[in-house]
């Protein structure tokens, strides 16, 4: 839609919050609760000094709203950033109750292309509604529940989807990966996606409570790789800013400490792929030093990788340094040039490292080596491999009937 002057978006939300407001207390209340909020925003965002709002006593005489026109020179999306938290301000300064009917009267005010065009600059009226709820129901009850996050991630993901490709691509995305993934990450079984394109007045997800019942690891792991699918899809679509920093900049700071809680590693989601290799020969490395010293650990891995550099490009870009030894044994390099490959590759690649290393140990050293590995890698990093392919599992099968 076009582009609307940052004045007129501003004039409409100040005019839609101050009768919101005055409809439950007073037309004066709402004028100084506007103006308190708008004076703990100003520092940071200077201008909002271009902003004026008169006592309504004076209302006869001049406009409750005064905005001047230098405030279109601002970029529209500092413009929703400093609205996102003018709204969260007043809204955090309501009740229970209050906040809510808030939100939902302002967004009712509002004119249907005004809303959009909010939506397009960072204000997303139904997700702070969400927030809102959420973070009231973190304060009345002492844990977020496994319902709560995926709610919340979920519905941050459709929503951040739909503003960039709109409803049609993001209900087939989410709906293809909810089906695609829900063997492995059997808790994407009780959530289902609703098509609000053709089914009017349902809610966007509709989630079991029995999800409460699963380990919350469980549903960690399977938010991750979620995630991370998510990240690719928007990642090759070349989208702005990066998806998990959209998400990192909205998610509430207590959903945010909930998801390091159940394991899941949005740092990871981003890491280059050349980041992910190095780390995988780090955790073998380690384990290989567990049983031999350090130089001899870094000759069986050079010869793997010897094997193998005809058949995989990416080992081109890999070296292991067994003249120069640290200390701390960070003697992996992985050459930048590295990303110019796709991960799907460099994982099967990855998935045969593992698989020689395996069947060139011995009864004792290999009987533990899967589990050691994914020990030392972390799960964040088990799940980020296994999305470019790598099948621990298979690995896992494959030394079973070796042994």
């Amino acid at each position: 839609m076009p582009q609307l002057e940052n004045d007129k978006i501003l004039d409409c939300i100040l005019r839609s919050i101050i009768g919101v407001i005055s409809r439950r207390t007073s037309e004066t209340y709402a004028a100084m609760t506007v103006i308190s909020a708008l004076k703990t925003l100003k520092d940071k965002h200077r201008f909002l000094q271009y902003i004026e709002i008169q006592g309504t006593q004076y209302a006869e005489f001049f406009k409750t709203v005064s905005i001047q026109p230098e405030i279109n020179n601002i970029e529209p999306k500092n413009i929703g950033k400093a609205g996102k938290e003018f709204i969260q301000k007043i809204t955090q300064n309501m009740g229970k109750n209050a906040g809510y009917y808030f939100l939902k009267e302002i967004k009712e005010e509002l004119p249907h292309d005004y809303e959009v065009y909010l939506k397009e600059i960072g204000v997303d009226l139904d997700f702070l509604q969400l927030e809102f709820i959420t973070r009231i129901r973190q304060s009345s009850a002492k844990n977020i529940t496994n319902y709560d996050i995926i709610k919340y991630i979920f519905t941050f993901l459709f929503d951040t989807l739909d503003r960039e490709f709109g409803k049609d691509v993001t209900y087939k995305l989410i709906s293809e990966l909810i089906n695609r993934l829900n063997t492995k990450f059997q808790v994407l079984n009780y959530v289902k996606i609703n098509d609000i394109r053709t089914i009017q007045g349902v809610d966007l997800y509709t989630i079991s409570q029995d999800i409460n019942d699963f380990e919350s690891d469980k549903v960690g792991s399977a938010i991750q790789r979620f995630i991370q699918e998510i990240n690719n899809f928007y990642g090759e679509k070349k989208v702005g800013s990066s998806l998990i920093d959209k998400l990192k900049n909205s998610i509430d700071s207590n959903f945010l400490k909930k998801l390091d809680e159940i394991g899941v590693n949005l740092d990871v989601i981003e890491l280059k792929t050349g980041l992910v290799v190095k780390h995988v020969l780090k955790a073998v490395l380690n384990i290989l030093k567990q049983s031999s010293d350090q130089k001899y650990a870094i000759l069986i891995i050079n010869n793997i990788l010897k094997k193998f550099e005809s058949k995989y490009e990416f080992l081109k870009f890999v070296n292991i340094d067994s003249v120069n030894l640290s200390e701390d044994g960070d003697v992996i390099v992985v050459l930048p040039d590295i990303e110019s490959l796709r991960p799907s590759e460099i994982g099967r690649g990855l998935q045969k490292i593992i698989e020689n290393l395996l069947s060139s140990l011995g009864d004792a050293a290999g009987q533990h080596f899967v589990e050691k590995f994914k020990k030392e890698l972390g799960k964040a990093y088990v799940l980020r491999i296994e999305e470019m392919g790598v099948n621990l599992h298979m690995i896992e099968l494959k030394k079973d009937l070796m042994w």
